[in-house]
C-alpha cells in the first residue's frame, strides 16, 4: 500500500472515531449540538429563588454576588440556607442578611470583619457558620461567641489568637469547630479539655504542636481531631469519620 493511502486511510479512521467519541451514548440519531452554558448573574439567582415560595436555600457559586444584589433578600423570611461561594460581600452586606430571622446555615466566601458580628449576633436561628475569609480579632470572636445556638463554626482570622479560646470552649452548643490560619497555640488548646459538646475539631496552619494535640486527645479521647488534614497517629478516632 502507498505511503498516500495508507495515511488517507488512517486520517478517515481518526475522523471516524472522533465522530463516535463526540456522539457518545445517545439515542438520538445525529449528535448534540453543542449547547453554551451561560452563568447566571447572583441578582437573577436570587429574584429566581425568592419567587418560588417552596424554595428555602440559595447557592451562589457561579457569578459573585454584591451587596446590592442582596437588598432582594431583606426581612426575607422564607430562605433558611445562604451559600455565597463566589461573594463581594462585606460588613455592609451583613446588615442587610442580618434581616432574615429564619436564616440557619450562611456560608460566605469573602472577608468579613469585627464590624459585622453585631449582625450575625441579630439571626437567632442561626446554627451554621462558615466564614473561610474573614478576619476577626479575640474581641470580635469573642463577641460571636455569646451566639447561643451556633452548633458548626468554620473560620479563617489570623488575628484571632489564644485568649479567644475560652469563650469559644464555653459555647454551649458548638459541636463541630474548624479553624484555618489561627494563631492558636497548645496553651489555648487546653481551654477545650472540658469542652463536653465539642465532638469534631479540624485544624489547619495553626501553631500547636504534636505534643499539645496529643495532651488534648488525653482529655478528650472521643475528639474527632484532623490537623492539616491528617490525623495523629495515636488519635483513637482516627477511623472515625462521621464529622
Amino acid at each position: 500500500m502507498k505511503t498516500n493511502q495508507f495515511n488517507s486511510l488512517v486520517g478517515a479512521f481518526l475522523i471516524a472515531l472522533v465522530t463516535l467519541v463526540l456522539m457518545g451514548c445517545t439515542d438520538s440519531e445525529t449528535p448534540s449540538a453543542i449547547r453554551t452554558v451561560s452563568l447566571q448573574l447572583a441578582s437573577d439567582v436570587i429574584g429566581n429563588s425568592i419567587a418560588d415560595h417552596e424554595v428555602t436555600s440559595i447557592h451562589i457559586d457561579q457569578k459573585p454576588v454584591a451587596n446590592d444584589d442582596l437588598e432582594l433578600l431583606r426581612d426575607n423570611r422564607i430562605i433558611t440556607t445562604l451559600l455565597l461561594d463566589e461573594s463581594e460581600v462585606t460588613d455592609d452586606g451583613m446588615r442587610i442578611i442580618s434581616t432574615m430571622p429564619n436564616l440557619v446555615h450562611l456560608r460566605i466566601r469573602s472577608k468579613l470583619t469585627d464590624k459585622c458580628i453585631d449582625d450575625l449576633l441579630k439571626l437567632p436561628d442561626l446554627q451554621f457558620l462558615n466564614l473561610p475569609f474573614a478576619d476577626f480579632t479575640d474581641e470580635g470572636l469573642e463577641r460571636l461567641a455569646e451566639h447561643p445556638r451556633i452548633q458548626l463554626l468554620r473560620l479563617r482570622s489570623p488575628q484571632v489568637t489564644d485568649q479567644a479560646m475560652p469563650a469559644i470552649a464555653a459555647m454551649k452548643n458548638l459541636a463541630f469547630l474548624h479553624f484555618i490560619e489561627i494563631s492558636l497555640t497548645d496553651n489555648g488548646l487546653k481551654a477545650f479539655y472540658e469542652a463536653e459538646n465539642l465532638q469534631s475539631l479540624y485544624l489547619d496552619d495553626c501553631q500547636t504542636t504534636e505534643q499539645g494535640l496529643s495532651r488534648l486527645l488525653e482529655r478528650q479521647p472521643n475528639l474527632h481531631l484532623h490537623v492539616n488534614q491528617a490525623h495523629l497517629d495515636n488519635d483513637p478516632q482516627k477511623n472515625n469519620h462521621d464529622h
